[in-house]
């Protein structure tokens, strides 16, 4: 039976405007919440959706789910190793080589160099770079950055998986690639994903439970 594998409670989190100095010699700054009393549990083995329109808190709660940054209240219980794709370049280190990259980015996920070894063909194979993985990645197209994240994402081991801008990733038949390699995954190995739908491109049958979020809360 399927056990919970994140559990979120009373989240939220408070942002502080850069202080403006007003008329006279005072500096004055605005707070918003970014997120308000966000309360959800995923199951391990779950697709979730993460939904909502800009600026209605999704970026902040990947963050803050992939311990980027912390929660200003509230508590999340997590239970196992979180890999997560949120930017381009983010988890790469510029000067060193895609396959040193890979070594890095598997030793920061626990593995050991046997079982990043066994993931490398994998992961240049299903990426279309296997002839510049020893070239420093900062010389790295952007479409070359998204699909070596994308593809070590996949194959590098981890318990959760969180996703963003994966329809951003190289043209529309490597996209439709990696929406089947979610799939796949998370029939297979049992994985647990979230990832966020920018414009409501997945389909239906990709995931079993969906969050939208609206102004920093979760729609009911």
């Amino acid at each position: 039976m399927p056990e919970t594998i994140i559990h979120v409670e009373n989240l939220s989190k408070l942002y502080k405007n850069n202080p403006v100095k007003n008329s006279g010699f005072n500096y004055t700054s605005t707070t918003f919440w970014a997120l308000k009393d966000v309360n959800f549990h995923v199951m391990q083995g779950d697709i979730v959706n993460l939904s909502g329109d800009n600026g209605a808190g999704k970026s902040t709660l990947l963050k803050i789910l992939s311990r980027i940054t912390s929660p200003t209240f509230g508590k999340i219980t997590g239970f196992g190793r979180i890999n997560s794709l949120l930017e381009v370049g983010a988890g790469f280190h510029p000067e060193l080589t895609g396959i040193e990259n890979i070594y890095l980015n598997g030793a920061m996920l626990l593995m050991n160099k046997a079982q990043i070894k066994l993931t490398i063909d994998k992961i240049c194979d299903f990426a279309g770079i296997s002839k510049h993985i020893h070239v420093p990645v900062k010389r790295y197209s952007t479409g070359m950055y998204m699909r070596l994240a994308f593809s070590m994402a996949m194959h590098l081991e981890s318990e959760i998986l969180i996703l963003d801008e994966i329809l951003a990733v190289g043209d529309h038949s490597f996209q439709q690639k990696c929406l089947k390699k979610i799939k796949d995954i998370n029939s297979k190995q049992g994985r647990t994903i979230l990832m966020v739908d920018h414009n409501n491109k997945f389909p239906k049958n990709l995931y079993n439970k969906q969050i939208k979020l609206i102004n920093g809360r979760i729609e009911l």
